[in-house]
């Protein structure tokens, strides 16, 4: 997928090119996943207790193993989103700078994600409805920290600002991409409940993640652009730079 493909696209084709660009470079998304995720997973392996356990240690090693994915999950998400990012806009994929890029803004990914999800919990008590406006409203404070090096609260109104006017059509985006993940992840965790045993469970559902998860963040990447180029012109600007870019390159 080149710079040439940029342009606003239906629902349908976002999660198409979702696809498309995780194809395009699959070992790479499976390798940064893995890799964010195993900590969490042999921290839950270390800690795990039996079903229904609700001891002190059991409660302390949940907390443990939350702020562990927390945090590695931020990772994942922000070097997935920068990946694909490059790729999107013309260049290749390339890990080792991906996550040099991302490792700086650890801090101000997982604070965003903690911001984020107190919003989600407020709206919700408002009732149901409200929390898919607030999912729609602020679905990329990720991506403006990655690709436009914003701090978490300015991330948080970046992607407000984004969505307004727009947040039906992210919202519809948004479902139908989480949508086939979670039925996806369903029939798997089916799978990993037949063993009757918590440690396949576990393991068939973090190979899923392992997976699958780089295109719910590949889609948020491209949706992200995608409202760029709708209010911004993004598309436009980006070919600007690219021809400057070649303008301004030596005659051999």
């Amino acid at each position: 997928m080149h710079s040439q493909t940029l342009r606003a696209r239906s629902v349908s084709e976002l999660v198409d090119a979702a696809f498309s660009l995780y194809r395009r470079d699959a070992s790479q998304y499976i390798m940064v996943t893995a890799i964010a995720v195993v900590p969490g997973l042999i921290a839950q392996l270390i800690l795990l207790r039996p079903a229904g356990d609700v001891s002190l240690g059991a409660s302390l090693g949940a907390l443990g193993v939350s702020l562990i994915s927390m945090v590695t999950y931020a990772l994942m998400t922000g070097v997935v989103t920068r990946m694909g990012s490059d790729v999107y806009l013309g260049s290749e994929a390339d890990v080792a700078t991906a996550v040099r890029s991302v490792l700086p803004k650890t801090g101000s990914l997982v604070a965003a994600g903690i911001m984020r999800a107190i919003l989600y919990v407020l709206f919700f008590l408002l009732l149901v409805f409200p929390v898919f406006y607030a999912f729609a409203r602020w679905f990329a404070p990720e991506a403006a920290v990655v690709l436009e090096d914003k701090d978490s609260g300015e991330a948080l109104s970046r992607s407000s600002d984004l969505t307004d006017g727009f947040r039906w059509h992210v919202l519809r985006t948004l479902l139908l991409g989480y949508g086939i993940y979670f039925l996806l992840g369903i029939a798997i965790g089916i799978v990993g409940a037949v063993s009757d045993s918590q440690v396949v469970a576990l393991f068939v559902q973090t190979v899923f993640t392992v997976i699958a998860y780089p295109i719910v963040g590949l889609l948020t990447m491209l949706l992200y652009y995608d409202l760029r180029i709708r209010k911004e012109g993004f598309d436009v600007e980006h070919l600007s730079r690219a021809l400057g870019d070649v303008s301004a390159r030596p005659a051999r």
